[in-house]
């Protein structure tokens, strides 16, 4: 196989990439030619914002007036924060930087959600996000016109946009509907699930045989063989395991997991070794007061980390002289004096103005993230899929630090340790790929069993907890049943459906009725308990077409996974029409909710 061959149903001209990151944004995109994409053809953005970094992408940061209005994004936003702060008049904007991880830490999202600033001002997260995605959007359009010399229309766009893979269905929803404020349409966006889509690179890269891929990368990648995608991003560790088919699409073997234990874990035992050393409120109040001095010491540290390996010497750091004084005026003592205690005169020293830290105390900044990362790997090598996988493949930016890529390697040393060439943009190509052809991934394994709240009334108790269980004319009801579609650990081919369930609406007096949906880490759960391993997910609309006027209507209800979401497919059986279906992660309101099983008939009152 020498090149990618897209799905010849699609018909747009250029599908684009956004790699959202909790660090750092990019994005990639093809234009279509022929029938045929090499890799060589994906053009993928280097310093896209004008910086003179090249090779970087731009971070994720986002700077709003004082007016809440967008004012610059990336590197941009960066510099013009430092300099409002060297003048002091910083303090009524708004500066997000790493925000992307709430969506991830939040256990409740909502469309209304908050986002608090660096100095602790709030703003709507959903603006934030939007503002980000549209101009990330609007400056790849810019490129495209520049290089094609001509207009490329907004619908001849096939959009992509890259997920974390253990993120829930919630955070996917918001996602899209901030690239719908940002001007992408849903019609013409899919969500591209971050570890399927490095691997999905990784493999057409072997197959290719580009970039001097060796004879242990293309093994990695003959049908049969098996292995685990380890996405080391800035805010997350997400891993899924891949055999590859005959045919050459990829089948997941168990659901994708992962943790908090990106980079940016790396980053906050910094910030907690700096704020024990000078004591926390000096910390937050030179963080406050000299935002410009923050910047720099971050971004230096940033920079050093990414090149720290277990055979580098002292890292400098050009240490603030505010922050020293500020110490000194705070705590009466001088901080060279400080750094003379025995826990800190081994590992940091205070030269001038630069911060020299040992390698064991670097080296400690990275241990939680690396411990995390290795046990995690090893909790799966023991689930009985995944036995006999013999070979990981490191991707994401932070797979590209030395510190992570020898600690696996000696933690996990009977397996092979694949780092491809240009990990960090594995993901952006991939995704690409995805949107050419979405059917590479050819199956999922469900991560929790789906299903929908009812009240069902039975024949018998059927092994129902005798406390759930009440009389109604003569008739057991349960009133907080899981109704089941989806299970966990089910394979699920991606644009099939599960086994159709039917439902009856009797009385109905609205167009629409709505089901409140469920996901249990249990495989027959019994009912809708949140203390036996049941979370409410949302609300499934369904809108009943016009033509239908009975007050008693049949509906067949299927969930599907198509593509790296939870979609639903209905149909009122007696009609033979479509019924309008739409989940909406984002309601957290449980009530409302008047489903009840009669027997093998699920009923709306």
């Amino acid at each position: 196989m020498s090149g990618f061959r897209h799905n010849s149903g699609s018909k747009k001209l250029v599908v684009a990439a956004i790699d959202f990151g909790t660090t750092c944004t990019g994005y990639a995109y093809y234009v279509r030619r022929d029938d045929r994409t090499h890799l060589a053809d994906i053009n993928t953005n280097q310093a896209w914002t004008g910086s003179a970094e090249t090779g970087l992408q731009a971070p994720t940061t986002v700077l709003m007036n004082p007016d809440k209005q967008f004012d610059a994004f990336g590197f941009e936003a960066e510099a013009k924060y430092k300099s409002l702060s060297l003048h002091n008049r910083h303090r009524d904007w708004y500066y997000f930087r790493h925000f992307k991880m709430n969506l991830h830490h939040t256990r409740e999202l909502t469309r209304d959600m908050l986002l608090t600033d660096a100095s602790g001002k709030t703003m709507k997260a959903m603006i934030i996000f939007a503002e980000a995605i549209k101009y990330v959007k609007v400056h790849l359009q810019k490129r495209l016109r520049e290089g094609l010399n001509e207009d490329v229309l907004p619908r001849e766009i096939c959009w992509v946009l890259t997920v974390p893979a253990i993120w829930r269905q919630s955070a996917k929803q918001f996602m899209k509907e901030a690239a719908s404020k940002a001007g992408i349409p849903g019609a013409q966006l899919s969500l591209a699930l971050e570890p399927e889509s490095a691997a999905i690179y990784c493999k057409e890269q072997a197959l290719s045989r580009v970039g001097g891929v060796d004879g242990v990368y293309l093994r990695a990648f003959d049908p049969g063989e098996r292995y685990i995608v380890v996405d080391c991003g800035g805010g997350t560790i997400d891993t899924t395991g891949h055999e590859v088919l005959a045919d050459g699409t990829l089948r997941e073997l168990h659901a994708a997991t992962g943790g908090p234990w990106g980079g940016t874990l790396v980053n906050e035992a910094f910030e907690q070794f700096l704020a024990k050393m000078v004591t926390p409120p000096v910390f937050e109040r030179f963080r406050a007061e000299c935002a410009s001095d923050w910047i720099e010491l971050e971004r230096d540290f940033e920079n050093a980390k990414r090149g720290f390996s277990s055979s580098a010497g002292e890292t400098d750091l050009r240490f603030p002289p505010e922050l020293g004084r500020m110490y000194q005026e705070s705590q009466k003592l001088d901080l060279r004096e400080r750094l003379k205690e025995d826990k800190y005169r081994k590992g940091v020293e205070l030269v001038k103005n630069n911060l020299l830290i040992k390698p064991v105390v670097m080296k400690e900044f990275f241990r939680a993230a690396t411990a995390q990362i290795n046990a995690h790997i090893g909790d799966l090598l023991k689930k009985r899929e995944l036995r006999d996988v013999s070979t990981l493949l490191l991707v994401g930016g932070f797979s590209e630090s030395r510190i992570v890529s020898e600690a696996v390697r000696e933690f996990h040393s009977r397996m092979r340790v694949i780092i491809p060439e240009g990990g960090s943009l594995a993901i952006l190509k991939g995704a690409v790929m995805f949107g050419l052809n979405s059917r590479i991934i050819a199956e999922r394994v469900s991560p929790y069993t789906y299903g929908v709240h009812t009240r069902k009334f039975l024949a018998t108790g059927n092994g129902y907890p005798a406390s759930s269980l009440k009389k109604v004319q003569g008739r057991l009801l349960v009133d907080n049943a899981f109704d089941k579609h989806i299970e966990i650990g089910e394979r699920v081919y991606i644009g099939g459906t599960s086994v159709e369930r039917k439902y009856v609406i009797s009385n109905r007096r609205n167009r629409s009725v709505f089901w409140n949906v469920f996901q249990s880490t249990l495989r027959d759960p019994l009912l809708c308990d949140f203390d036996n391993g049941c979370v409410y997910l949302g609300k499934l609309t369904i809108e009943i077409p016009q033509e239908i006027v009975e007050e008693r209507v049949s509906l067949r209800l299927s969930m599907t996974c198509r593509g790296s979401e939870l979609e639903a497919r209905v149909m009122a059986q007696d009609q033979g029409l479509s019924c309008g279906a739409v989940f909406d992660f984002l309601d957290t309101d449980i009530t409302g909710s008047d489903v009840s099983v009669d027997l093998d008939e699920v009923h709306v009152d």
